[in-house]
């Protein structure tokens, strides 16, 4: 699969998440600090909590030949943050619910568990049929919107980090004329504006 079309995709679908500059300010406090980041305490999630969030983080957004990670980009970290900083009482209660389910779903110590057990998690809930979907649980189902907001979350986040915006992202600080009903394609070679 070709990443910077699936970015732009998923980009593009994710219109409505706006990052103000107090977001950009708290996603570029945790950019870089990758020495920090096998010392990295959460504040929002447990340790073993953080250590979920980081694993699937991981894989929802893998580090490829060509472009970092969302790892690299410490996306966990920002997103440890943004839950705590920025979601009200009600939304922080259903994020952590939603990772208790995810953890006790994981039917194993997460101390134990390896990166082919996170890929088979995501791989039951996010590439589950409409079939599939209708005999979940009710816990399947917090499992499923949790990890569904979690990648579209992970994914708003790694666009809005400086490293995606200016060196992957169609970016132009200085924009010139305005030129209307001018196709993405033309305009960008199909990839969506930065932010």
């Amino acid at each position: 699969m070709d990443r910077r079309k699936a970015l732009k995709n998923i980009g593009l679908s994710l219109g409505y998440m706006v990052a103000t500059p107090s977001v950009i300010s708290l996603l570029q406090s945790c950019k870089n600090d990758t020495e920090k980041n096998v010392l990295w305490k959460p504040e929002f999630f447990s340790t073993e909590e953080g250590n979920v969030l980081k694993n699937l983080v991981d894989l929802i957004l893998p580090k490829t030949e060509n472009l970092p990670g969302a790892i690299e980009l410490n996306i966990h970290k920002f997103l440890d943050q943004y839950f705590t900083k920025v979601y009200d009482e009600k939304k922080q209660k259903e994020t952590k619910s939603g990772i208790e389910a995810i953890s006790k779903g994981l039917k194993k110590p997460i101390s134990s568990l390896k990166t082919e057990d996170y890929d088979h998690f995501l791989t039951k809930y996010l590439r589950a049929t409409k079939e599939d979907k209708e005999k979940f649980s009710e816990n399947d189902t917090i499992i499923f919107d949790t990890l569904s907001g979690l990648r579209d979350i992970t994914v708003w986040a790694y666009k809005t980090t400086e490293e995606i915006g200016e060196n992957v992202l169609a970016y132009d600080p200085i924009p010139g004329i305005q030129k209307g009903c001018v196709s993405l394609e033309e305009t960008t070679g199909g990839m969506s504006w930065s932010l």
